[in-house]
């Protein structure tokens, strides 16, 4: 008995991540039984674990940004952009002799180049929200058309290829040969956005203004330093996906990202985060971001399936979680 009242404690705590696992389980279940048991094969489970970083990187900024009840349609522009810059720094810089110790140390400088990007991003974003006063939308909407049009003005349309081989090398590298160095990057990611949300004043903050603007306004709350700093970290992580795209596809192009927005909002819904704001953790973006690589990967294995269906289904899923949640809190208040 006593068991069960804490399972039961355990599912109130968090009954998202609860459906959420159950809905993993029964997705792969599904997928294996479809696929007679070949999408349960290592080689199989490491793809997705090399895959999904990008994805779960660029929602831990569109997480943030709807926590603080807003979105941050700029995260694919930022990433294309992002990527792009550093890949030319990183051409400009790197010597063709160079040793594999100065390599890696270009590398680094390059991933603080193509952060300091997506911050300054995120920093334009963010003053139009909270100093023009521009809702959060039509801004970063408009941000992401300027962003773009400089990625696509800078390259003409065209691919930044023939890179160091550094990036590829380092994004593709396993550790004890299973476990990509691209997941340790999300981890790392998830475990920062952790502890900002739950353990600092910022993160405190950040739930505040997503919950009542106005009363954290009241409680002494810098809304407009907060929303700025939100967008800051949100164009961070965007520039970080970005340049890991980079270094998955070894070129940088302006539309990488593109079919990577509405999957980024839909994971944002699907872990439980409310699109008003206030509300939303780390555990299950990490959950949504596994449940819907897997989708992605297990159709990708039905060669009858064309991948230009996947937005028609992504938005048919994002419909369904947002119908099912409003249907949730309506049943909730009765």
């Amino acid at each position: 008995m006593c068991k069960l009242v804490n399972f039961k404690m355990l599912y109130r705590k968090g009954s998202n991540n609860f459906k959420l696992v159950v809905m993993l389980l029964i997705t792969i279940f599904a997928l294996a039984v479809f696929t007679k048991g070949s999408f349960v094969s290592i080689n199989q489970i490491s793809l997705v674990a090399y895959l999904f970083p990008e994805m779960g990187v660029l929602s831990l900024g569109m997480m943030l940004a709807m926590i603080s009840g807003g979105i941050d349609l700029t995260v694919i522009a930022v990433a294309d952009l992002a990527g792009i810059l550093s890949c030319l720094l990183m051409k400009a810089i790197m010597l063709s002799d160079a040793s594999m110790l100065t390599q890696i140390l270009i590398l680094g400088v390059v991933v603080i180049f193509c952060a300091l990007i997506g911050a300054a991003c995120g920093f334009f974003s963010g003053t139009l929200i909270s100093k023009v006063g521009i809702p959060a939308m039509v801004a970063t909407l408009g941000a992401s058309d300027i962003i773009l049009g400089l990625a696509i003005g800078i390259t003409d349309g065209s691919s930044i290829k023939e890179l160091p081989s550094i990036l590829n090398y380092v994004t593709n590298m396993r550790i004890l040969g299973l476990i990509p160095v691209t997941t340790l990057v999300f981890i790392i990611c998830a475990a920062i956005t952790a502890f900002v949300l739950n353990h600092t004043a910022t993160g405190f903050q950040i739930y505040m203004i997503g919950s009542n603007k106005t009363a954290a306004k009241y409680a002494a709350i810098d809304t407009t330093k907060v929303i700025i700093k939100t967008y800051m970290l949100s164009g961070i992580f965007s520039s970080v996906a970005g340049l890991l795209m980079c270094g998955h596809f070894n070129s940088a192009r302006s539309d990488f990202g593109k079919s990577y927005l509405t999957p980024a909002i839909l994971i944002c819904v699907l872990a439980g985060i409310n699109p008003n704001g206030g509300k939303g953790k780390v555990g299950g973006m990490v959950l949504a971001v596994i449940i819907l690589q897997v989708l992605s990967s297990g159709l990708s294995m039905f060669h009858n399936i064309s991948d230009y269906y996947k937005n028609l289904i992504w938005g048919l899923v994002l419909i369904f979680v947002m119908i099912i949640n409003v249907l949730t809190e309506r049943k909730s208040r009765v």
